[in-house]
């Protein structure tokens, strides 16, 4: 057992199989890693705000970071001021529990509302609050000072102006209190209110979660731009093909849109935040991106579009486009959600194309597409508010299951470039000896058509130059001066005429071959009608020259022919069986079945052939002698023509000889 040898194959197979489970681990551990570094939460669970107050004077703050959540004050379509709240000039409000949009309350997403929270800390601590993205604009207030702003707080959509930022603070209890006013209005944009966590911590521990976080997305996303730079560079400089420019504007596109989303690095470099201008690029993005993966799934599966598909990927892609630009943004964000339809149809697509089993590769990304089209719109709807940076895990996942794609294929491409160069020696040696070869076909050729030219001249002069013997005899009175000499002289020169029209069918019908302009069209024949067409054809000729002619057929049995060129075959065999069967003889013709064959056979008992011409006689010009040609005046072409022929209509033929005894030539076409 010891000595039992694995099948190379079999020891590649595993050895690419391990390959492939180490780059999914590490892919997957990748993407695991960055969810709990940047994506899960660092919350820890604490006291909740009960009735407007929140107690976290119990609450442990050496190493744990809280949210501000629970039920704060809620007053909507007012816009109030700690100063309002200081001369009791406020309405009576309600409780809301945070984080959480207005709309979940019953109020419309377009509107305004202030909250109010009291915090009850240590007196004398200094503690930093995490402010958030508040949709669509905010004004906070801590202890009764201005503490941040994102754009302009309106009552109407003329007087609010967006802006979306985040921002960390410190914050001062030197009284035990803290006192947060929030006015925030939204008359743009899809979210509403505090619709994530502020978050509250000693500064150490915050500092550290934030910048830790911060830290771990911008060097993934510092990740996929050198990928998506590195692929445009081979690209513009080593492969040109379009895949790899796709794959490079996906990298681009992600890094723009990530550095864009909830909690993301962009908004630290715009001090006015996102307004609106910039989150319809946002939603540009976002389309664009869509777009860009949808053309590598066609490119990467080879996927044909047809034309109604491709109308539809249009429709997908432009009415988003028009919306982001003509809609509200709320509703320009629904339309954008037409690009889930080409995602479904190019999955569909590609496993309908069933080249994804043979590829594990292949089959890595797909899952990563399937997973980025479920965990995508999951963490922007349901669990956003509950993500840090919640579409940084699934596009990490689809780009690196992109990237070892197209690395699997330069890979491919190398090795097969290596091994080209490694045998570039021997195949050098390979077309040296294909060109010499090529030359001496050349010369050949050349000798051949030069004895082609020559055997056509001599051919075409035999017959006539007897026909004009004959011609001339027939114009003496002194030579052909009965009756009987002269039928016999037009005999002889109807014959050769014959022969000289023979010559000229089948030179014409060689060339015809040889290039490449004859068209068969094979149809099921029945072999009785054609047994009784050769026999109408045939009979009356071969009898006169005292020659006995036969024919046979099962009637039930059909040939795969083409009725119009099976005519070439049986001219040139009948004619041939004439030349060389003495009076007296006999010519058979028949139809029967042989297997799953139909076998046309035409047997004579002339002369028969020589067992050393036999391999050569369906060569084309080929003779058994010269002066045997001239006699009989054979061209040397008939039999090359029947074998042409024969072959061209899915057919077979076969000779077999005996000198002195006869010939029998065998065609077998398909039959039923």
């Amino acid at each position: 057992w010891g000595r039992i040898q694995v099948p190379a194959q079999i020891r590649s197979g595993d050895k690419a199989m391990k390959r492939f489970l180490a780059i999914f681990l590490l892919i997957f551990s990748l993407c695991l890693a960055l969810f709990f570094t940047a994506s899960k939460p660092f919350v820890s669970n604490g006291p909740n705000a009960v009735d407007g107050v929140l107690d976290v004077r119990g609450a442990d703050f050496t190493s744990q970071v809280y949210a501000l959540s629970g039920q704060w004050e809620f007053y909507h379509g007012q816009l109030y001021t700690p100063e309002d709240f200081r001369q009791g000039t406020v309405k009576a409000g309600e409780y809301i529990d945070l984080p959480g949009p207005w709309t979940r309350a019953g109020y419309p997403k377009l509107s305004h509302a202030t909250y109010r929270l009291k915090i009850l800390t240590s007196p004398g601590q200094v503690y930093l609050l995490y402010i958030p993205e508040i949709m669509s604009s905010s004004i906070i207030w801590l202890n009764g000072e201005e503490f941040y702003r994102a754009g302009k707080v309106g009552e109407s959509d003329d007087d609010t102006v967006t802006g979306v930022r985040n921002e960390l603070l410190a914050a001062a209890s030197p009284e035990g209190t803290l006192e947060l006013v929030v006015q925030a209005a939204n008359y743009r944009m899809n979210g509403s209110g505090i619709f994530y966590p502020l978050l509250i911590g000693r500064d150490t521990i915050l500092i550290h979660h934030v910048f830790w976080q911060r830290t771990v997305v911008a060097a993934a996303l510092g990740g996929i731009l050198l990928i998506g730079v590195y692929h445009l560079f081979l690209y513009f400089f080593r492969r040109q093909e379009r895949m790899y420019l796709t794959f490079s504007l996906i990298c681009l596109t992600t890094v723009l849109r990530l550095g864009m989303e909830s909690n993301a690095l962009v908004q630290y470099f715009l001090p006015g935040g996102i307004d609106f201008i910039l989150s319809r690029v946002f939603l540009l993005l976002f389309t664009l991106h869509s777009l860009c993966i949808c053309l590598f799934m066609v490119q990467a599966f080879s996927l044909r579009l047809g034309c109604f598909r491709r109308v539809l990927y249009l429709v997908c892609f432009v009415l988003p486009l028009a919306g982001i630009c003509i809609l509200p943004y709320a509703e320009a964000v629904i339309v954008m959600f037409l690009v889930m339809i080409p995602y479904v149809i190019s999955i569909f697509l590609a496993v309908r194309s069933g080249n994804i089993g043979r590829n594990p590769y292949r089959l890595l990304y797909l899952c990563s597409m399937i997973t980025y089209l479920f965990y995508g719109p999951l963490t922007k709807t349901v669990f956003e508010g509950d993500m840090f940076v919640p579409g940084i895990v699934p596009n990490m996942f689809l780009i690196l299951s992109q990237c070892v794609m197209l690395s699997r294929s330069y890979v491919q491409a190398h090795d097969e470039a290596e091994r080209i160069n490694a045998n570039l020696e021997e195949l050098v040696k390979q077309r040296t000896a294909q060109l010499n070869h090529a030359n001496h076909q050349l010369k050949a050729s050349q000798t051949a058509l030069q004895e082609m030219i020559g055997n056509i001249s001599h051919d075409l002069k035999t017959p006539l130059t007897v026909l004009n013997n004959y011609l001339e005899l027939l114009g003496d009175d002194m030579i052909a001066s009965s009756e009987q000499e002269r039928t016999e002289y037009l005999g002889i020169a109807y014959h050769k005429n014959l022969d000289l029209q023979r010559l000229i069918h089948n030179l014409f019908e060689v060339t015809r071959m040889e290039g490449g302009t004859i068209v068969y069209h094979p149809e099921w024949v029945c072999a009785g009608f054609l047994i009784e067409e050769a026999d109408r054809k045939y009979g009356d000729l071969v009898r006169d020259k005292g020659i006995t002619f036969l024919v046979q057929s099962d009637h039930r049995l059909e040939l795969k022919i083409d009725k119009n060129k099976i005519w070439s075959i049986l001219d040139n065999l009948i004619y041939n069986g004439l030349r060389h069967t003495p009076e007296g003889g006999s010519i058979a013709l028949r139809i029967s079945r042989q297997g799953d064959r139909a076998a046309l056979s035409v047997a004579d008992t002339g002369e028969g052939i020589a067992a050393i011409h036999l391999p050569h006689i369906f060569e084309r010009f080929y003779k058994v002698s010269p002066e045997r040609g001239e006699k009989d005046g054979s061209s040397g072409l008939g039999l090359y023509i029947v074998k042409t022929t024969a072959e061209s209509m899915g057919g077979s033929v076969r000779v077999e000889s005996t000198l002195g005894k006869g010939t029998v030539f065998t065609v077998t076409f398909s039959a039923r």
